[in-house]
């Protein structure tokens, strides 16, 4: 085959590579808070703003809050984000003795249980539950947003308002004495306070998918105000309270890629096709068979021909020369 096919294929390929590439996916709406799902609420740019913004360190770790308080470590600013009823429910003890020890833990869930705000002296009144029906129906039709109104760090921040996608706030606490409020809705209902316990601080939010990509990238300033009260100490994040949904494992292609030995028996199946795509795409015929030419007898012909003649010619010039003796 010549050099032009191959280039043609090859060509082929990258195109179709491309334009694969820059087909639009479709997004799945399923709050994981997977510090490897891209998806709108997943917590790879979350997880990816803070590992550079937060000056004593950021990661993110399966450990439950047990575990963490056996460690014997300085305090560090913990965060937990849930939302309903998935995965393992936080201890509330271990939870109020992290606290106290001097750590500071935010706590974002759509709904807190009732041991822990009768522990609190406070009380959470549950809106709506995430459902991610619900969700696209309120974004094709326009639903009005809700208003969080920021009201907290009055020396620092400038009160400030943010328009919010009413199935984001899942939940609103009330009678917050003594804690702080820091953001409420409609001027009324608290979505995040301050609850300070012994040398420590209990961050309660009741809009866990503020914290999500999708958050991220819409709702910076709040999420940052949120982040900036964890900023003085080194932040862990634990997923122990989390379904493990192994984002980062449900392609088989990853899984292949990260092995070395898997890796290059992709990369040879995909030679393998490409070949067998480039064989194939030839026009295919019967096999002509060689034949031998037929002998030229010709020129053998003129050279006996031309023999006879010398042959004969010497013969008369002999016959005349014994003529001429006998004369």
């Amino acid at each position: 085959m010549s050099r032009k096919f191959w280039l043609f294929i090859v060509a082929l390929m990258v195109l179709l590579l491309a334009l694969e590439y820059q087909m639009p996916r479709r997004f799945v709406w399923n709050p994981t808070f997977a510090h490897d799902d891209r998806q709108p609420f997943g917590c790879y740019v979350f997880d990816s703003v803070l590992a550079t913004t937060m000056p004593h360190g950021y990661t993110v770790c399966r450990k439950s809050l047990s575990q963490l308080a056996l460690e014997k470590a300085s305090p560090r600013s913990i965060i937990i984000i849930q939302t309903g009823y998935q995965g393992e429910r936080v201890n509330n003890d271990t939870l109020i003795a992290l606290a106290s020890r001097g750590n500071r833990i935010l706590y974002a869930d759509s709904y807190f249980s009732s041991e822990l705000c009768d522990t609190l002296r406070i009380h959470c009144s549950s809106e709506n539950y995430f459902s991610e029906s619900n969700f696209r129906k309120s974004m094709e039709r326009d639903t009005p947003y809700d208003t969080i109104h920021w009201t907290g760090d009055s020396t620092v921040y400038q009160p400030s308002i943010t328009s919010v996608h009413p199935q984001f706030i899942n939940a609103c606490i009330l009678d917050t004495i003594p804690a702080v409020p820091l953001a409420k809705i409609h001027y009324r209902d608290v979505v995040a306070l301050s609850y300070p316990i012994g040398k420590g601080e209990l961050i309660l939010v009741t809009t866990p998918l503020m914290f999500t990509n999708y958050g991220m990238l819409n709702y910076t300033e709040y999420v940052h105000r949120l982040m900036n009260r964890l900023k003085p100490l080194p932040v862990v994040r634990t997923e122990a309270y989390m379904p493990n949904y192994n984002v980062a494992e449900s392609s088989p292609f990853r899984e292949l890629l990260k092995r070395p030995p898997l890796r290059w028996a992709l990369y040879l199946v995909l030679l393998g096709v490409v070949l067998m795509m480039g064989f194939n795409a030839r026009r295919r015929q019967r096999a002509i068979p060689v034949e031998t030419p037929p002998r030229n007898y010709q020129l053998d012909f003129i050279r006996h021909i031309g023999t006879l003649q010398y042959m004969k010619q010497k013969q008369n010039k002999i016959w005349k020369k014994e003529k001429k003796e006998e004369a």
